[in-house]
């Protein structure tokens, strides 16, 4: 399949995005995050990064022309690489569970929740969908967008239960070790799955209605800033955004639609610069360069765990930044494959 620039491009900002807000959060200290420049961090750290990685895989789901049997291999090879990429990243924290007697339980750790095993199951998931009659695909993928984000408040309530389990919170409910659950983060690799399928629709439609098509482009960006407080707050909420339910769902899926299509008509506009084709490198080798940096920041966490002050936050980033893409190129090199 010849490679898009504009998914490469938003994947590329994404990894960069999600590689200072995992700094944020693990090496500086309370009044850094609290400052406006942590907030800042945190908020780029949220829509602009897992959403665009979900999407934009539920987009190339769809477009793939791998079997049933291809896209399940797929799923549960990324899934088990979610289970060894705990291990790793947490690598140090285990250790010390095991040896210093720390007071945390390793199986939170080894379970818990991140996006590889989200894209695990959501490629399975899609697999099957794609199973249906091409006819169905665009209802379907838009019927099952919108449940999951209405049910995701109700599937909180049920599926979050006193006794601690470790099967339940890949699905639903406000386990602290549940980052990226089923409800409500596989509405984001259906949206991405829809658009394949309505794109060419909305394309004829927004060329034959295009004072519409600006009309509501002005009203999205409206109601975008009218409720950008409730956005803002949610973002920087850890638990509230990895849990977050319609809302803020569709909150983010408006502020994703303006963002996609300021990048889209800069693609189409200009040439790629070297800037662009760097930042391209980076989108399309982003598992690699995902596994990467969390072996790296996991471990380096456990050490100096919310201890830096906000003014090591530029070191540590570009540090960390270096380090990562010089070995990602490095293993690139080398036609290493994770998924």
């Amino acid at each position: 399949m010849k490679r898009l620039r504009l998914p490469d491009l938003l994947k590329g900002i994404a990894i960069f995005f999600m590689i200072q807000v995992h700094i944020m959060e693990l090496f500086i200290d309370y009044p850094g995050q609290s400052s406006v420049v942590g907030k800042i961090s945190l908020f780029l750290g949220g829509p602009f990064t897992a959403m665009v990685f979900m999407m934009v895989m539920g987009y190339f789901v769809a477009a793939s022309k791998k079997s049933l049997r291809q896209n399940m291999s797929r799923g549960i090879k990324i899934f088990v690489l979610g289970f060894l990429l705990n291990i790793g990243l947490n690598f140090h924290l285990l250790l010390k569970i095991k040896y210093a007697d720390w007071p945390y339980n390793s199986w939170e750790y080894i379970f818990g929740v991140d996006i590889l095993y989200l894209a695990g199951l959501s490629i399975i998931i899609l697999a099957v969908i794609k199973r249906l009659p091409k006819k169905l695909q665009l209802p379907v993928s838009f019927g099952l967008l919108a449940a999951v984000l209405l049910l995701t408040g109700t599937m909180n309530i049920w599926l979050t239960f006193p006794e601690r389990n470790y099967i339940t919170p890949f699905i639903g409910g406000t386990y602290s070790w549940s980052y990226f659950p089923l409800f409500p983060w596989l509405a984001y690799p259906l949206a991405g799955y829809f658009f394949f399928f309505a794109q060419n629709g909305i394309q004829q439609f927004i060329s034959g209605k295009k004072v519409f098509t600006s009309s509501a482009f002005l009203l999205i960006v409206f109601l975008l800033m009218y409720f950008s407080k409730m956005g803002f707050d949610t973002t920087i909420n850890l638990q509230a955004y990895y849990h977050h339910t319609l809302k803020y769902g569709i909150w983010a899926l408006g502020l994703l639609i303006i963002w996609s299509s300021i990048f889209y008509l800069i693609v189409i506009k200009y040439q790629a610069s070297l800037f662009e084709k760097f930042l391209a490198w980076m989108g399309k080798n982003i598992t690699l360069i995902y596994v990467v940096q969390w072996l790296i920041i996991g471990n380096i966490a456990t050490a100096i765990f919310q201890t830096q002050p906000l003014n090591r936050f530029p070191l540590w980033l570009f540090g960390i930044l270096g380090v990562t893409l010089f070995v990602s190129w490095l293993l690139a090199k080398t036609k290493i494959r994770l998924a």
